[in-house]
């Protein structure tokens, strides 16, 4: 039987009811009395609520329970739940201070406790949404709640340090968001003129007048959102203000719930999911929890149509084309037991990036194409570890180079960092009028200068021209390469400063064509790693120059297919901005330094200090 009914999709499902009563406003107290404010949406039939027991459905949001979520939660209660949509504490109409995700463990938990108590609630809560909604599920996950039965994570990131901080860098993605959310907090919300203070902030020049010091900021007008700010920039270390239950969730998997989860999660997304979503799908299923299901799909964070970045992937790599209603979907498998058709047959789902024609559509998009694959478990069971040896000259290959010295030394200067061009999340600065200006691009792009990059001006060339840029490249592919799941880079390096950072970006090189003469290097993953947290992020050991050490790099985790005739390409240089902070090469906080200074790095690739890419290589036969 086919559930698409030959429309390449499941239908959407009828609603049950056609009328929903709301009731706003309703002052929710926490533990320590402070009242968050929830909106409570039920299910209606001649004009009254229906009064059969029904499960509830929780959104805990800091972006206004009204609007934004309005249409979701009535769409929701039509099919008989009860809906409750919140305003975090601090924001918008609920009372409190906001502190980013630091309480949401508590309130969580409370909220989970009194919404089973409320009638018609059948005494199963679910918790659902995206980004800060899907984190503030895993908060109270921490605490255990009696009446959590399922959770629907899209766009998560329960580990709150390897988010902030990527290999102990700065993710400047979260000072744009605090900035951000600052713009509507409670301060600007009561003073124009903070507000459009606020606003007009740009924050990624701020941040590169280095000594940073608080209380000399626009966000001084909003001292919570500033000290939030400040607490970002100044530590570095992963420590106990980084281990609350609010901040990292993953933490304490080991008091969550066993509960049905779904994690929605995108390639290009926050950094790697082996530490946020991949982490917690997998460390939950070895701690025995059932009916966890994963699904990957080539999206940016929130971004979930057919355009991502330079590319498209084809119609079936959508979301809505491939998971329709999945919210829905989901909570009705495992609180009605109504068939899901089909939506969550396999535990893991994840979409192949690549293999496609590499012509240009009419919209002028790559037709970079791509393929959805199944199975029960990730990494997938045919994956092994490859390893790609850095090569003298250039090259990259399965055989390890011969002896003899080999290295390659390059200039880093803060003065003149690298641009991001990898596909990340992107970071924003929020303006005056409305809407945002993007000043890191998102998906998969060509890895060459131009007017999307920031701080790069004409003539636009590719940034392999760069001095501080390091390449290592395959020659064309006798076949087909596939891979999925965690790619690492491994470097033996050296350097003449105490600290200094090196990034790694996974690169498709495809062929010169009618549609590109020049080819195209569509930059697929990225990592980066502080040196000085070369042996974790707990705590700093500064470089002695010239002294040989081995740093690990974690690149975002991807599924992808290189066809023949492309390349397999590694690029290594020492920053990323704005995508990260740009390393001083002091060995102090870059927030905190008066000093800047140019470092020397070098690169081995010898068999004495041998540099390697370890891929996740599929093997052909699936098997």
């Amino acid at each position: 039987m086919d559930p698409t009914n030959g429309s390449g999709s499941p239908p959407r499902r009828a609603p049950r009811y056609e009328e929903v009563l709301i009731r706003p406003d309703v002052r929710v107290a926490m533990r320590d009395r402070v009242a968050l404010v929830t909106d409570l949406y039920l299910p209606a039939a001649g004009g009254r609520a229906v009064e059969d027991p029904m499960p509830a459905l929780l959104m805990r949001t800091p972006y206004d329970k009204g609007p934004s979520n309005r249409a979701d939660a009535m769409r929701l209660a039509r099919h008989g739940y009860l809906v409750a949509v919140q305003d975090v504490r601090g924001r918008y109409a609920s009372d409190g201070v906001f502190q980013v995700n630091v309480q949401e463990a508590e309130d969580g938990y409370d909220t989970i406790e009194w919404l089973a108590a409320q009638p018609p609630c059948d005494g199963r809560v679910g918790m659902l949404g995206t980004s800060y909604l899907a984190y503030s599920q895993g908060s109270a996950a921490t605490q255990s709640p009696p009446h959590l039965a399922a959770m629907c994570q899209t766009f998560g990131y329960p580990h709150g340090y390897h988010n902030v901080r990527q290999g102990g860098a700065l993710d400047v993605f979260w000072l744009s968001y605090i900035v951000g959310m600052a713009g509507d907090g409670k301060e600007a919300r009561a003073d124009p003129s903070v507000r459009e203070a606020l606003l007009q902030m740009r924050f990624e020049e701020w941040l590169r007048r280095y000594p940073l010091r608080e209380g000399q900021s626009p966000l001084a007008l909003a001292p919570s959102y500033e000290r939030t700010f400040f607490d970002y920039l100044r530590r570095e270390c992963l420590d106990e203000f980084w281990r609350r239950p609010g901040l990292s969730p993953a933490e304490y998997l080991d008091r969550w719930p066993d509960i049905p989860t779904l994690w929605i999660c995108g390639w290009f997304d926050h950094y790697p999911y082996c530490h946020p979503d991949t982490l917690a799908f997998t460390r939950l299923t070895r701690l025995g929890h059932r009916n966890q299901h994963v699904v990957f799909g080539p999206w940016t964070h929130g971004e979930t149509g057919r355009k991502i970045g330079q590319v498209t992937f084809g119609e079936a790599c959508t979301r809505e084309a491939r998971f329709p209603d999945y919210e829905l979907r989901w909570f009705d498998r495992w609180f009605k037991g109504v068939d899901d058709d089909g939506v969550f047959a396999a535990p893991v789902q994840y979409f192949v990036m690549g293999g496609g024609p590499g012509t240009l559509a009419g919209d002028g998009l790559l037709e970079h194409g791509g393929e959805w694959r199944t199975g029960p478990a990730w990494p997938p069971a045919n994956v092994t570890m490859t390893a790609w040896h850095l090569h003298p000259g250039g090259g990259l290959a399965t055989a390890a180079p011969e002896a003899g010295p080999a290295a390659t030394t390059f200039r880093a200067d803060p003065d003149d960092p690298a641009p991001s061009s990898t596909g990340v999340c992107y970071t924003a600065t929020r303006l005056v009028g409305g809407g945002s200006r993007r000043i890191n691009p998102n998906g998969l792009w060509d890895q060459v200068e131009g007017p999307h990059l920031h701080g790069v001006q004409p003539p636009y060339l590719p940034l392999e021209a760069r001095s501080d840029v390091l390449v290592f490249q395959t020659g064309p592919l006798a076949r087909d390469l596939e891979m999925a799941g965690h790619p690492v880079v491994e470097l033996c390096i050296s350097s003449d400063a105490p600290d200094t950072d090196f990034v790694a970006k996974l690169i498709d090189v495809y062929p010169p064509s009618p549609a590109s003469p020049g080819g195209i290097a569509l930059g697929l993953s990225e990592g980066i790693r502080r040196a000085k947290f070369r042996n974790g992020c707990e705590r700093p050991e500064l470089l002695t120059p010239g002294e040989v050490y081995r740093v690990r790099i974690e690149l975002r985790p991807l599924a992808a297919r290189l066809k023949a005739g492309h390349r397999l390409r590694v690029d290594i240089t020492s920053s990323s901005w704005p995508h990260f902070d740009v390393n001083t090469h002091t060995g102090r906080n870059p927030s905190e330094d008066h000093e800047r200074r140019v470092a020397h790095n070098t690169v081995y690739h010898a068999k004495e200090h041998p540099s390697r890419l370890l891929l996740p290589v599929a093997r052909a036969d699936g098997g």
